[in-house]
């Protein structure tokens, strides 16, 4: 559907994408994260061609719509993009936002489509408003109509939910996913934000100077992310170092099988928060601590404070070694009641724990 060949593009000589290559399949949702200035609203603007690119090539189809010598116009690649402030017209309502652009045959031939979109995401009463009368979300639900008024087959998606409020956001991608699954369409979506990425997302791209650092499925990447960086793209980890040793490692944590191919080596250890479980200290508790399936700590935690998240708890953690202090976070699901300064057990999921050369 859409594919990415060997991309380079730099502004004022500084080089933004490095021999990027990627593809999207026909009714794909895919995402790209990355830090900001690693090149992902570039390459939307260069897929759209709003941009002109230097080196490389993009295909649409398999029709090759920019290079160095081939520029085929925004309006002629058939695709729809909904940029992160919306981009509506102050002077025109609604509607005429929506159908901006399109010939007296088009709109007709559309109409009913828009119709029934705009009912479907409860906007049809605000066709005759202007942009400054609609909330953030009603505008953004707009953008969204707008880029599919002209059918297009595929979808660029610029952080187009950055600017809304936690509840609302889930409620619009919720829409936007339905919408481009029940009408097939592909998109490639730009998000500093892993959890909507793996929501929306079959596949998840991620950027590293530049280039792809790894590509896959949502799931492909949490559990098996190939560094750290992309580790802590999902979540909040935990770092240690140590020396492999026959196969395994010593943290505070406890001992973690490593790779032969790590003997001898330095390595960096990243577990994250979710991977600690936490244990009052009591004789139940103590049996659930010494499962099999749990690395265990040799060493008493003893927890420095509570706080309560959303559908979770997260415990900082001290873990008094010697004479050092080590400071570990665990998410915990759900409500847990730990008092200040209460001595815990702390063992580990092994699958969530991952282990890179130094």
């Amino acid at each position: 559907m859409l594919e990415f060949l060997n991309i380079s593009h730099s502004y004022n000589k500084q080089k933004i994408l490095n021999d990027f290559s990627m593809k999207l399949e026909y009714g794909e949702v895919v995402s790209l994260l990355g830090p900001s200035g690693c090149g992902k609203t570039t390459l939307l603007k260069l897929a759209s061609g709003i941009e002109k690119l230097q080196n490389g090539e993009i295909k649409l189809n398999n029709e090759i719509v920019s290079s160095p010598n081939i520029h085929l116009n925004t309006e002629k690649r058939d695709v729809g993009y909904v940029f992160q402030d919306c981009a509506l017209f102050p002077h025109l309502t609604i509607l005429q936002n929506i159908f901006f652009g399109m010939t007296s045959i088009e709109i007709e031939k559309q109409k009913n489509k828009i119709e029934s979109l705009m009912k479907e995401i409860n906007i049809s009463r605000l066709s005759e408003k202007y942009p400054h009368e609609l909330s953030g979300g009603q505008q953004q639900q707009v953008a969204l109509v707008r880029a599919m008024a002209s059918d297009p087959k595929i979808i660029f998606l610029d952080e187009p939910f950055s600017n809304l409020d936690s509840r609302l956001k889930e409620k619009i991608r919720d829409q936007m996913l339905h919408i481009l699954r029940e009408h097939n369409i592909s998109a490639l979506l730009v998000t500093h934000d892993p959890e909507e990425a793996m929501f929306m997302s079959d596949k998840i791209g991620i950027l590293n100077n530049g280039s792809i650092e790894q590509f896959g499925s949502p799931i492909d990447l949490y559990l098996r992310p190939k560094s750290a960086f992309i580790a802590e793209f999902f979540g909040e980890i935990n770092v240690f170092e140590g020396i492999v040793e026959d196969g395994s490692v010593n943290t505070v944590l406890g001992t973690f099988k490593c790779p032969n191919k790590f003997n001898n080596k330095k390595v960096k250890i990243v577990i994250r928060n979710e991977a600690i479980n936490v244990f009052a200290e009591n004789k139940l508790n103590l049996k659930k601590y010494k499962q099999p399936e749990f690395v265990t700590s040799p060493y008493f935690g003893y927890v420095m404070e509570a706080r309560l998240l959303a559908g979770s708890t997260l415990v900082h953690l001290s873990l008094k070694v010697n004479q050092s202090n080590f400071h570990i976070h665990a998410k915990i699901p759900g409500l847990n009641f730990f008092n200040t300064n209460e001595k815990v057990f702390v063992s580990s999921d092994p699958s969530q724990i991952f282990v890179f050369k130094q």
